[in-house]
């Protein structure tokens, strides 16, 4: 059985150029070196089963056992055996790090932060793929099914984020996906059997197979077309909107539709981590003070993440002439009307979900199919975007005060009191003795919301990842942002039987002007919002403070009007006001403003005494050191060779044998023929014949070679080795002298006798493992 080194290299290079599309999941650029030299080591491993004939079951075998001896010495060969061999102490090292990348994964939005455990993560995944592409192309020889392993990288970025992979990314996958198809086409076009020779098909003294260019050429038209075709089929074809294929059709009585999109925590996470200065929308209101303006209100918890319920879209949600279903409980409260005019910005990709200040009662837009959620108000669209466009949206503000919410009572609303069976018995404990001896559900809130204000510190920076699950690590470790925040406060209410659910969009973002105020990226933001029979859903403030912190004037959203207007209400236990913040107001939780964990940096959003310092591009620069490195391989492996050749001369018979394999390296790069079959004055002939300039040399070095070819045992052969050294650069020059600027080019830089030279190397060094294996 063949190792198959063409086509083995040909589904390495295929995964590794697929996995540059994990470019986004990562800050920098660590992971790419241990990636690659996993591709490596599982395609040795796979040469190395098919040369010794063994099942293909284990050719899947060896490439993973090979991956974990290079996990093993790459990541934790301190505690392995002979540094690479595992152990009990390397395994549990190792699995150490596999959770400690995940729970970076689950902590973060991409890109991800460095970190051993996130490299050892894509490291095993990329390893992972380049095992099954070699198992599925190379051994089982069907290339096309090896494209799914392939996608799968492409599926990971596109699952977590919200922009799509680069189109280089996706070319350079695609072209080599492509290469892979072809180099396997070739394979078995060429394997079918002894082909019939004509003038432009000659088989070289290796026994090369004949030439398929014209095959490849057409599987290379087959595959462009059909990634043409699925690039661009898509990107014409109108889509299935809300009125149906091409508009036709539309929702008739009892339609519906169930929207989806990105989770909005995911997208959350990101915006805060990255503290963009992007400007998301302005607008303008008529409030006295500014309000928060919400997005989306997550009313499910998995255990793990909070999400809200399916949307599914009748007529009845459709927003008609404008009006907008009422609140749910908001029916005793005094309110306030309040009219805001947003203007999102044009750069804004992907916002089907409309920012408005709760409760929205009408809505103005232009342009779409745009509906309410019954339940949540929530404004949305199935086919359209807010990217760009001026709407207008009519609010009812609820004005609850203290004493009414006291008055509220209990609620049982469905759905809003589910706490998972998986959440740890000790949070339970704790929510109930941090509103221990409070009677009413407002004053369990506020205990609630005290608890986290003076307790707490924010913080976009968590502490490393442990064991425990995500919400203990919060609650253990008192430091987080807005979404650990309003998360936790809201499952608590729920768990002192207080309806909650959870509110993501902007903070209300920073003055123009003339009631007028600009919305940035940074300024995303998510809070708890719990429900007051009577009084409807009322917003919480858990957050300390921080770069995504909320514009607050030092008072509770639900003040009093007297509070609103200025006044400060008398602190009690109901009615704890909150600490004042802004964007740019850095953290201002226990420790007073001077306390160092309180400050941080505006464009990072790290602590000020951990800002990191602006250096040279490592990353960059040793990404692209590897790519001219890679592209050096071919000439670096063909004047290796040569340089090989002249180092074991040691006589006439042997220069000329150096000369002659020379001389055949020359012809294979610059494009000519070479039979195995002739002799060497045959062979002088027809290359004399094509390059004339060469006659001269060419004729010494076959004549050499006759010589050392034919002449009987001890025969001395004259000439001198300086000579025919002479004359093969010689040649070499008049044959590049004579080639067109493209044969050149390839003879320079990607010279074929690279690939038949490795060849060669591998061909001896297994020759030579199987004769000791033998002894």
């Amino acid at each position: 059985m063949s190792t198959r080194p063409g086509l083995t290299a040909m589904a390495a290079a295929a995964t590794l150029l697929g996995s540059i599309s994990l470019y986004p999941l990562f800050k920098g650029a660590a992971w790419v070196a241990p990636g690659i030299g996993a591709i490596l080591v599982v395609s040795g491993a796979g040469m190395l089963v098919r040369r010794y004939r063994l099942p293909a079951a284990l050719n899947l075998v060896g490439a993973l056992a090979a991956l974990n001896l290079y996990l093993t010495a790459v990541y934790t060969g301190g505690q392995a055996i002979l540094l690479f061999i595992p152990g009990p102490e390397s395994l549990r090292r190792m699995i150490d790090l596999l959770r400690e990348g995940w729970d970076t994964a689950e902590t973060f939005a991409a890109p991800l932060p460095d970190g051993e455990g996130v490299r050892l993560m894509s490291t095993l995944g990329i390893g992972i793929t380049a095992a099954v592409v070699d198992l599925i192309a190379v051994r089982l020889r069907r290339a096309a099914p090896a494209g799914l392993p392939l996608l799968a990288m492409y599926s990971v970025p596109a699952a977590v984020r919200v922009e799509s992979v680069s189109w280089l990314a996706f070319a350079a996958g695609a072209g080599g996906y492509l290469a892979l198809l072809v180099a396997d086409a070739r394979d078995q076009v060429t394997s079918w059997g002894r082909p019939v020779f004509t003038r432009r098909w000659n088989e070289t003294e290796t026994g090369e197979r004949a030439d398929a260019r014209p095959m490849t050429s057409a599987g290379r038209r087959v595959g462009l077309a059909a990634i043409g075709i699925a690039v661009l089929i898509p990107a014409v074809l109108p889509g299935i909107t809300s009125k149906g294929m091409f508009g036709l059709g539309g929702h008739g009585p009892g339609d519906s539709q169930t929207i989806t999109t990105a989770d909005p925590l995911v997208d959350l996470k990101r915006r805060l981590v990255e503290l963009k200065d992007e400007e998301v929308l302005t607008y303008k209101t008529t409030a006295q003070r500014p309000e928060y303006l919400r997005r989306y209100s997550l009313d499910k918890f998995d255990g793990n993440r909070w999400t809200y319920s399916p949307l599914v879209t009748p007529n009845s949600s459709k927003i008609k002439d404008g009006s907008i279903p009422l609140p749910i409980g908001q029916v005793t409260v005094r309110s306030v009307e309040v009219t805001t005019e947003v203007s999102v910005s044009g750069k804004v990709k992907d916002m089907d979900f409309l920012p408005v200040p709760y409760a929205p009662s009408r809505l103005e837009i232009s342009g779409g199919d745009w509906r309410a959620d019954d339940a949540s108000l929530m404004l949305f669209s199935t086919n359209a975007q807010a990217g760009g466009k001026t709407y207008k949206v009519v609010s009812d503000l609820a004005q609850p005060t203290p004493q009414e919410l006291e008055l509220a009572g209990t609620a049982d609303t469905t759905g809003y009191l589910d706490v998972p069976d998986t959440v740890p018995a000790e949070v339970v404990r704790l929510a109930r003795q941090i509103t221990k001896g409070r009677q009413t559900p407002y004053k369990k809130a506020m205990a609630l919301q005290t608890y986290f204000l003076k307790n707490f510190t924010y913080s976009l920076v968590p502490d490393p990842p442990s064991r425990m699950s995500n919400l203990q690590a919060f609650l253990k470790d008192r430091r987080g942002y807005c979404e650990q925040f309003a998360a936790t406060m809201a499952l608590m209410a729920r768990m002192v039987d207080i309806p909650a659910r959870v509110a993501v969009g902007f903070a209300p973002g920073t003055p123009l002007g003339g009631n007028r105020y600009s919305v940035k990226q940074k300024d995303s933001h998510a809070w708890p919002e719990l429900f007051f029979p009577g009084s409807g859903w009322v917003r919480f403030e858990p957050t300390p403070g921080g770069p995504g912190a909320p514009s607050s004037v030092g008072v509770p959203p639900w003040a009093t009007p007297q509070a609103r207007q200025g006044a400060t209400p008398e602190p009690s236990a109901s009615a704890a006001p909150l600490p004042s913040t802004g964007p740019d107001a850095g953290a201002t939780p226990s420790g007073g403003p001077d306390d160092p964990r309180n400050r941080f940096d505006k464009e990072t959003g790290l602590p000020l005494d951990q800002k990191k310092h602006d250096g040279p591009p490592v990353g960059w620069i040793l990404g692209v050191l590897a790519v001219l490195l890679l592209a050096a391989v071919p000439f670096l492996l063909s004047e290796g060779a040569r340089r090989y050749r002249w180092s074991r001369v040691s006589d006439p018979s042997s220069a000329a044998r150096a000369a002659w394999s020379q001389l055949r390296a020359d012809a294979l790069d610059h494009g000519l023929p070479w039979s195995a079959a002739e002799t060497p004055r045959s062979v002088q002939k027809k290359l004399a014949d094509g390059v004339p300039a060469a006659s001269v040399p060419l004729a010494r070095i076959a004549h050499a070679q006759e010589l050392a070819r034919y002449a009987r045992p001890g025969h001395p052969v004259p000439g001198d080795p300086r000579t025919l050294h002479d004359d093969n650069r010689a040649v070499r020059t008049a044959l590049s002298a004579s080639a067109d600027r493209k044969t050149r080019l390839r003879a320079r830089v990607l010279p074929p006798s690279a690939m038949d030279a490795l060849k060669r190397a591998t061909e001896k060094t297994f020759d030579a493992v199987e004769g000791f294996r033998r002894r």
